[in-house]
């Protein structure tokens, strides 16, 4: 018994937990009486279903989607078309993984298209290990099945992120290493990863998720974001060969592997921009239910972490931030704040909202005339609508002159950031002393951009 399952063996299941795992497992009973076709059809049908009853989730994949598309500017009825169909693809990879699990390798085969899996053949007399970076996307547990027959000569392995139910966690890893995979935990650290490596195995790394405070500050799809380190470093320091992995769903109830060599430096921006073809491949097979490009509610112009000039300046996909000022602000002042902020962010586009007109010649300014007696009901179409200028969507609301209807409309459009002055309550996430000078509303721009101090070396 390795050290993580001696980890998960002491932790207690707890009523709900057993509870979870009793229902899993009686939907995987009754997915096996059903053939792989048939799971799939009910999971696009509940795909159809998630998308027409979960509107925040719906929000949140369009978001996304909105994100990884907004160099080519889809219109509004092929985006949401794309959203529909990954709600569909989602559903219906989740059955079919369930029901992998109930397939023989040889039919599980027969399921499985593979382009460039050759790259996972060791050469005779080779040490050099090999890293595979790869997007939570397509049936993915399909590989941990098959990967002793696409590797007989070499280990293989995967990092993964332990499951809070101990039942289903130990049920996991003892599926995903029958075929012989090794897994290794996030939480074990660096090191037992990197020597499958140094012995010449094969090791998988989802590596498409956030990466916090932790991260590189990279342009992904465009627009900046906290990438994991973790396929660099392993890389690196084991000197070994890295290559991306898709897997994509056909109509016809089938999945293609393509592996596809890394053939630049194995650095974080060239295994980013791989790991971004690959989900190209096929964007509704991507699971983008999860906030990728999250902006902070308190501070939506940090990371946490040093941001690259570089990264800044490669960003094609803008940070979009509402700005209001209180009534009868000096136009210095607003000045002042606007210009820190696009100095200390210059991928910012900023959309100010002002009852009287104000001309800059910043293009990354946009001015919006903001009728304060608009009715409140009113408020979620102006957003809306100004939401809908740019390819890229909204990320955050500076409500600086304290619109309690602009803050509540902001909330309703699911903008986490909405941050006013000396307010207190929903919906604001934050609240700042107003400043009454120019250098009080420059510290404050850079308090939004704030990185604690030990961080700023990174």
């Amino acid at each position: 018994m390795d050290k993580m399952e001696r980890r998960v063996s002491h932790r207690s299941p707890s009523l709900l937990h057993r509870l979870e795992f009793g229902l899993y497992r009686g939907a995987e009973m009754l997915l096996s009486k059903l053939s792989v076709d048939d799971c799939l059809r009910l999971g696009r049908g509940i795909g159809n279903l998630l998308h027409a009853c979960a509107p925040r989730y719906r929000r949140l994949v369009r978001r996304n989607l909105r994100i990884a598309t907004a160099n080519e500017a889809l219109g509004d009825d092929e985006l949401n078309q794309l959203v529909a169909e990954t709600f569909r693809r989602g559903a219906a990879n989740f059955l079919g993984t369930l029901r992998t699990e109930f397939s023989s390798d040889d039919e599980l085969q027969q399921r499985i298209r593979a382009k460039g899996m050759e790259l996972l053949n060791q050469a005779k007399g080779s040490e050099q290990g090999l890293l595979v970076a790869m997007p939570h996307m397509g049936n993915w547990e399909a590989l941990t099945r098959l990967g002793s027959r696409y590797s007989p000569d070499r280990q293989y392995g995967g990092v993964y992120r332990p499951l809070e139910n101990p039942l289903m966690d130990t049920l996991t890893r003892q599926r995903r290493t029958a075929g012989g995979a090794q897994l290794f935990s996030r939480k074990d650290g660096f090191h037992p990863p990197a020597a499958l490596l140094r012995e010449g195995g094969a090791l998988v790394v989802l590596a498409d998720q956030r990466a916090g405070a932790s991260g590189e500050v990279l342009p992904f799809f465009g627009k900046l974001t906290s990438c994991s380190p973790l396929p660099q470093l392993l890389a690196r320091r084991s000197k070994s060969q890295v290559a991306s992995l898709s897997i994509s769903s056909s109509i016809d109830g089938t999945w293609t592997l393509r592996m596809l060599p890394v053939t630049k430096v194995a650095s974080t921006p060239h295994i980013m921009e791989t790991l971004e073809n690959a989900m190209r491949e096929s964007l509704p097979d991507v699971f983008w239910f999860h906030d990728r490009w999250r902006t902070d509610s308190a501070r939506p112009l940090s990371f946490f972490t040093k941001i690259p000039k570089e990264a800044m300046e490669k960003a094609t996909v803008p940070l979009r931030l509402l700005v209001t000022t209180p009534e009868g602000t000096p136009a210095d002042q607003v000045r002042g704040l606007l210009e820190r902020m696009l100095q200390l962010r210059p991928d910012l586009r900023l959309e100010y909202l002002s009852e009287a007109a104000v001309d800059y010649n910043d293009p990354r300014i946009t001015f919006h005339r903001w009728d304060t007696t608009t009715p409140p009901e009113q408020c979620s179409g102006l957003l809306e609508r100004i939401d809908a200028l740019h390819p890229a969507p909204l990320d955050g609301a500076l409500l600086f002159g304290n619109e309690v209807p602009l803050a509540k409309a902001a909330k309703r459009i699911g903008l986490r950031a909405i941050i006013g002055l000396g307010v207190q309550g929903k919906p604001w996430t934050q609240s700042y002393p107003k400043p009454e000078s120019i250098a009080e509303w420059i510290k404050a721009a850079e308090k939004l951009a704030w990185i604690p101090s030990r961080r700023r070396t990174t």
